[in-house]
Formats: structure tokens, C-alpha cells, sequence
């Protein structure tokens, strides 16, 4: 009986401490980040395909189109009909960037922070120039 006592007293510390330990927790939620002013210039260069190369191109378009390697991107996104300048809500790119399943997979587990999705909204809306 004693041997009894003894394996349900350690079978529930074990329960216990698996359970405290193994339900914590921790959402972290990033700002939105504030609006870019109207004065500070988005380049494509400079602001979008460092973001394409560092997060995108290792997947588009080995694994599926758009090509947004440098030097091809930019003729993607546009003749592919990937963006409506000057309307992101029309634009399957930002579109794609905003959708939940999208974000846990694009990149694959580590999506792109809401100030690199912003950027991309802000270009697309100033008219998505080649700059």
C-alpha cells in the first residue's frame, strides 16, 4: 500500500509541475508601426528589395513565382499583376503579406514585422515606382 501512496504522490508532483510549467504562455503583439510621412521617400531599391532579398528570394521563385530575386523582381510583381499601383487592397502581394496562414508561412516561421509589411503598403500606394 505504502509503494501505492508513494508512486501517486510522485506521479501527481510530476502532473503538477508539468503542468504549471508547460501551460505559460506569452503572446508578443508589435505595434503597428506610425504611418511613413508623405516626405520621407520609399524606394524600391533601397526600402523593398533589401526586404525581398533578406525574407523572399530564397523561396520566390525556386518554390513559386513571383521572381523576386534582385534585378527581376521588379518586372515580376508588375507585369505578373502582383500590385495596382497606388491601391494595396487590390494588390495580391500585400494582400498575401496580411493574411494570417500567409504571415505563418511567408517566410517559413519568422514573417515579415508589421514596419516591413508598411513599407510595402506605403510604396504600393505612392504608385509602386521603379526608384
Amino acid at each position: 500500500m505504502k509503494k501505492i501512496l508513494k508512486l501517486v504522490s510522485k506521479a501527481a508532483v510530476i502532473t503538477l509541475m508539468l503542468s504549471l510549467s508547460s501551460c505559460y504562455y506569452d503572446e508578443i503583439v508589435e505595434e503597428i508601426p506610425p504611418e511613413i510621412p508623405e516626405d520621407v521617400v520609399v524606394s524600391f531599391e533601397t526600402d523593398i528589395q533589401p526586404i525581398f532579398t533578406a525574407s523572399c528570394a530564397s523561396c520566390h521563385p525556386t518554390i513559386a513565382p513571383p521572381d523576386l530575386t534582385v534585378g527581376n523582381s521588379y518586372n515580376s510583381i508588375i507585369n505578373d499583376g502582383y500590385i495596382v499601383k497606388g491601391d494595396p487592397d487590390a494588390s495580391i502581394l500585400y494582400q498575401t503579406l496580411i493574411t494570417t496562414n500567409a504571415q505563418e508561412l511567408m517566410p517559413p516561421n519568422n514573417p515579415l514585422p508589421n514596419s516591413e509589411i508598411n513599407k510595402i503598403k506605403t510604396w504600393i500606394e505612392r504608385g509602386a515606382l521603379d526608384n
